[in-house]
């Protein structure tokens, strides 16, 4: 038998081909879809077109331009202090939004700490004790049951007379608005909880304004709100990163397919036959 011998150009050639099936997620700095529970489950890539099955049939979602590294959009970042993202709320399998079925898969796999649970605006009222998995689902009930969150909206300052309203009579089955530490103080001070379901982040340039009441001026301005709010930041993001977020939410569209459609129906472009693509409606998720 031959004496072995070591030939470091061999060597060379298979350290390169282990190099070749490096996971894309450790060489963008996203998170694996099986990430560590408490952090925000992200897939590497969004592509150009992902078509993902709910109910009804499937849904999908197309981008005009490419496909979108998520490492390096700030909607996929971790900009606040409490692990949560743009994606948390929004998320391409609910037509960017959030549906109780999903999240209730989230709570079951996460064991309650998933982003989407916290307690700033996840729970009914902030106050809520979420000690025990038990205390958690009767403090996400909303969140799990309906696809809720809470958004406490607080009275413009005095003096009273800046407000065409006070407030009369109050429904709190949660006792978060009547709680003086975390609702009313009087009439015309303090803060009101309201609990909605996220709304979808796409099909933006059909918007007449901007959340349920009107309240955003822009998107970049509401991304700022929905980072110190929902995410807990200390600062708001940059200009870059409002960019980043604009642009992507503005730059692609969902579109829901039952399940008799044709393949053709899911296909880039216009289908061959739009005859049989009519229900295929802009912006029609189930959630």
């Amino acid at each position: 038998m031959r004496d072995a011998h070591f030939n470091p150009s061999l060597f060379e050639a298979f350290r390169f081909s282990i190099a070749a099936f490096v996971p894309l997620w450790l060489l963008t700095g996203a998170a694996p879809l099986a990430s560590a529970q408490g952090a925000q489950p992200t897939p590497p890539i969004i592509p150009k077109l992902e078509v993902d099955h709910d109910p009804s049939g499937r849904i999908g979602t197309f981008q005009p331009g490419v496909a979108t590294i998520t490492a390096n959009n700030a909607f996929f970042q971790n900009l606040g202090t409490n692990g949560r993202t743009c994606f948390t709320c929004h998320q391409g399998q609910n037509g960017w939004t959030v549906s109780a079925a999903d999240v209730r898969d989230r709570f079951e796999e996460s064991s309650g700490t998933d982003p989407i649970f916290r307690l700033v605006d996840g729970a009914t009222c902030p106050t809520d004790d979420v000690s025990t998995l038990s205390a958690k689902t009767s403090a996400y009930k909303l969140l799990l049951d309906k696809g809720l969150i809470r958004i406490g909206l607080t009275l413009p300052p005095p003096p009273p007379a800046n407000l065409e309203f006070s407030v009369a009579s109050v429904t709190d089955p949660y006792g978060c608005t009547t709680n003086p530490a975390t609702g009313l103080t009087s009439p015309t001070t303090g803060t009101m909880s309201m609990y909605r379901r996220p709304l979808p982040s796409t099909n933006l340039g059909f918007l007449t304004t901007i959340m349920w009441d009107g309240r955003e001026s822009n998107l970049a301005q509401q991304a700022i709100d929905a980072t110190r709010g929902h995410a807990q930041a200390n600062s708001p993001p940059t200009a870059d990163q409002l960019k980043q977020i604009v642009d992507f939410e503005t730059g692609f569209s969902p579109r829901r397919f039952s399940t008799t459609k044709p393949a053709s129906c899911l296909r880039e472009g216009p289908p061959a036959d739009r005859s049989r693509c009519r229900s295929s409606s802009p912006n029609s998720s189930s959630a």
